[in-house]
């Protein structure tokens, strides 16, 4: 098409060429001279008028010709300019490609008919198509998970009896067995999936935990026994979801009040959890972990309460749960036997005085102050000398100085004496230096004070007698 158009295009220039080459010849020939200016003037001038009419009249048929119609391209179509440049960089890139060491580039035209030629993709392929996207989106990490749970964190007056015990606990049993199996087991990603429990399962199962601790205790006895804690509880009571934490704390309190003995014999594991979560960033994460304590606290296990609790000061790094754990020892030791205390400072605890002194190095200062208490209380309860003879018995150098310190008991002020202020205090110790300089002058200084008596306004305005 492109080739057609050139060839119009040069015939119509040919046209106009011929026309004025013939228009020019006829003039000449008018003329009659290859020379016109060798004639006489009167045979010139017609000749000349005529010729050069006869040129204007050529060039105006030449400009007024009117063009043959350009042919119309479709859209798809590149122009002349547009093939030429697509031309030179083809050639480009083949003289540039075995310099560079890169292999040209085929541009691929886009045409109409080529996007005619292509057929729209079937309902099937679409199906295939997204499901390799939603396949390839749960391999990627950080994925939403399919499945969406709605729970609710439920207090312990809200939890109802179990309606069917049996099914709630082969439901339990199962999830504790893939949980067993995905930490134990170190295999492929594909068995780790197959694992792996939804957070939603594991928090119906919490649930049914805190139901068994408050009715069917001999269910809960015997899910502890199974490991229950370790594998389910306090992984969920360390859980990012606040709703899966705060459940798996309650659950802790539901064991704790409803199973005293055999819950005490886990408080190794559970105080470590308890002692972190209240240090958490969420406020009622830290009022709940702590509330748990304090039940932990009235629950009467002391000894086994306190063991855990010493171990944080020499094993934890960071100072705000070495510092509540400070605060609960302080708590725990107020709260013990005198006797059973003796004997846990003399005998049971060898490393007592050793943790006293690491909790008097925190750096928080409720913790020092606590632990300043706790000194001081052990020390009534075993006695003055056999508290110093354990004490440099024990620990030695400054650490035997700081915990001795410590524990010194300060003289308490008598209840009917209230403290003066220091006006008072200012007036009395001015008194007491008037009195020094009194003793100092031996008594022999007499001071006589005369006082006038006031003149009455009477007296006042009786005149001057006169002499």
């Amino acid at each position: 098409m492109c080739i057609s158009v050139l060839t119009v295009e040069l015939q119509q220039k040919k046209r106009k060429h011929l026309a004025i080459r013939s228009s020019s010849i006829l003039a000449l020939q008018l003329l009659g001279t290859k020379n016109p200016l060798h004639h006489r003037s009167s045979n010139r001038q017609p000749a000349l008028a005529t010729c050069v009419n006869l040129l204007c009249a050529a060039l105006r048929r030449c400009v007024m010709a009117p063009e043959p119609p350009q042919p119309t391209r479709k859209r798809s179509q590149p122009s002349d300019q547009q093939h030429q440049l697509l031309e030179r960089e083809e050639t480009i890139q083949q003289h540039a490609a075995p310099v560079l060491g890169v292999a040209p580039v085929k541009r691929r035209r886009s045409s109409a008919a080529s996007g005619e030629e292509q057929p729209s993709p079937s309902a099937e392929e679409h199906e295939q198509s997204s499901c390799t996207v939603e396949e390839k989106e749960k391999k990627l990490d950080g994925a939403p998970e399919g499945e969406l749970f709605l729970v609710t964190v439920k207090t312990r007056d809200e939890l109802q009896e179990s309606e069917d015990v049996a099914a709630d606990a082969q439901k339990l049993d199962q999830l504790l067995q893939l949980k067993q199996q995905a930490t134990h087991t170190t295999t492929t990603a594909a068995a780790a999936d197959e694992t792996d429990v939804a957070w939603g399962h594991e928090f119906e199962a919490v649930d049914s935990l805190r139901r068994f601790a408050k009715y069917h205790q001999d269910e809960a006895r015997r899910q502890l026994e199974n490991g229950v804690l370790k594998t389910l509880v306090l992984p969920a009571a360390s859980s990012l979801r606040s709703a899966v934490a705060r459940n798996a704390l309650l659950c802790v309190q539901d064991l704790i009040l409803g199973l005293k003995t055999e819950t005490a014999n886990h408080l190794d594991a559970i105080v470590p959890v308890l002692l972190n979560r209240a240090c958490s960033e969420k406020q009622f994460l830290r009022d709940l972990a702590r509330e748990v304590l304090d039940t932990t606290l009235l629950a009467g296990s002391n000894e086994e309460f306190l063991q855990p609790l010493l171990v944080t000061s020499t094993t934890e790094k960071n100072a705000q749960i070495v510092s509540v754990a400070g605060l609960y020892v302080t708590k725990c030791i107020i709260r013990m036997d005198r006797e059973h205390l003796r004997e846990f400072v003399r005998e049971t605890r060898g490393s007592f005085f050793d943790e006293m002194a690491a909790f008097l190095n925190c750096k928080v200062v409720e913790c020092k102050a606590a632990t300043r208490r706790t000194c001081q209380h052990t020390r009534r309860v075993v006695g003055n000398e056999a508290f110093v003879e354990l004490v440099k018995e024990k620990l030695s150098g400054n650490v035997q100085l700081d915990v001795l310190k410590a524990s010194e008991i300060r003289k308490a002020a008598k209840p009917g004496h209230a403290k003066s202020s220091i006006r008072e205090r200012m007036l009395q110790m001015k008194k007491q230096q008037q009195q020094q300089k009194k003793v100092q002058s031996g008594g022999n200084d007499i001071s006589v004070v005369v006082v006038a008596p006031p003149r009455s306004r009477a007296s006042s305005t009786q005149a001057a007698p006169s002499l």
